[in-house]
């Protein structure tokens, strides 16, 4: 190698070198968001989902002027609250995260207390009562109450002429319990009603679907998650109950939305049409569930760590939060409760093609 050239190389690498010195002192201070998800396994669908919606509220924000840098690090819990509190460990140990995001309430319940006893910004999104979880003094709950849900559920049912409803529910978490109460909400508006639950491991409904059916039942009203759902839709298509006959939470958590297709579904609001198209084509994930949430839990704890003077200082967060919650945000209107739980609208929507399409609030 001539001399010269030797010395451009010199040069070069001496520029290089300057450059990348002045890009580490330029840098923004990072803040990690932990993000504790179900991404494999029979939710994994709804893991992508929320997923989407975190990434999204940072890719969002970081077109904003910001303080600092935003990184999200997921963790897989498969929906097990074992594995989630492994993770959440995993996360503040090892990753060093400055916040914990979680989905469900009974996973948000394992996580609470080891944010709490870090002294760490914790939220969740979920779907259940606002006093169903106890929530922790660092931790933020977001979903529709159980009292706008079934008020919806109502509104539904009577707009649909129904006067008799089979309700069938998976005995899981509140699933069971929650049908239940649904149902004696239900019969003191006039309407007929019969409850069944099932166990994890039950997959052969027919029997049931005939029974109601051969009573005079005609529509249904389901709580499952899948793969348990799928296959109840499909075996209530089997028996011919029309899908405009069937009313469900947490069932339309499926890649395969087709399976939808005039269906009543009630559940966490999914965002305006243009958020789900941005969802779809620029995340690629074919089911939104529950993005919106989670798109609006981190853009508000992005608020905050960027307003308060202390990022380290979970108090300051946490006052900064109770005093911006209520807001116009992607699920509608949120609003802070007086137990810390930010409460939005539950939706009523079918598909059309695949694609939600709103029907009430």
């Amino acid at each position: 190698m001539s001399k010269w050239l030797l010395s451009l190389c010199m040069v070069l690498a001496l520029v290089a070198c300057k450059e990348e010195k002045k890009q580490e002192a330029n840098a923004k201070p990072i803040i990690k968001i932990g993000a504790i998800l179900p991404l494999t396994g029979d939710n994994s669908t709804v893991g992508a989902a929320v997923r989407a919606g975190a990434q999204a509220a940072i890719d969002d924000k970081t077109r904003e002027n910001l303080k600092y840098h935003y990184e999200a690090v997921f963790e897989d819990n498969q929906h097990s609250p074992a594995k989630s509190a492994t993770a959440a460990n995993k996360l503040l140990m090892i990753d060093k995260v400055n916040m914990l995001l979680s989905f469900t309430t009974g996973i948000g319940r394992v996580i609470a207390p080891i944010a709490e006893n870090k002294k760490m910004l914790h939220m969740c999104s979920t779907l259940e009562d606002e006093n169903a979880a106890p929530m922790g003094k660092t931790s933020f709950f977001q979903g529709p109450t159980l009292q706008s849900y079934r008020q919806l559920v109502m509104k539904a049912l009577q707009q649909e002429n129904v006067n008799k409803l089979a309700l069938l529910a998976a005995n899981v978490g509140v699933a069971c319990s929650g049908t239940e109460r649904l149902a004696e909400v239900l019969k003191t508006k006039g309407l007929e009603t019969k409850v069944e639950c099932f166990n994890p491991s039950d997959l052969d409904f027919r029997f049931v679907i005939q029974k109601y059916l051969a009573e005079g039942f005609n529509h249904f009203y389901i709580q499952f998650w899948p793969p348990q759902s799928n296959i109840l839709l499909r075996q209530l298509n089997e028996n011919n109950v029309a899908p405009n006959h069937i009313f469900g939470s947490g069932i339309d958590v499926d890649t395969d939305t087709s399976l939808y297709n005039d269906i009543h579904h009630f559940g966490g609001n999914s965002g305006t049409p243009e958020f789900i198209d941005h969802l779809m084509l620029d995340y690629n994930v074919k089911n939104v569930y529950m993005a919106a949430s989670a798109y609006d839990l981190i853009s508000l704890a992005i608020d905050a760590f960027e307003n308060v003077k202390d990022t380290a200082n979970v108090e300051e967060l946490i006052a900064y939060i109770k005093a911006n919650a209520t807001r116009k945000c992607m699920s509608g209107d949120c609003k802070l409760l007086d137990n810390g739980f930010i409460a939005n609208k539950a939706e009523w929507r079918t598909y059309k093609n695949g694609k939600p399409v709103f029907l009430g609030d």
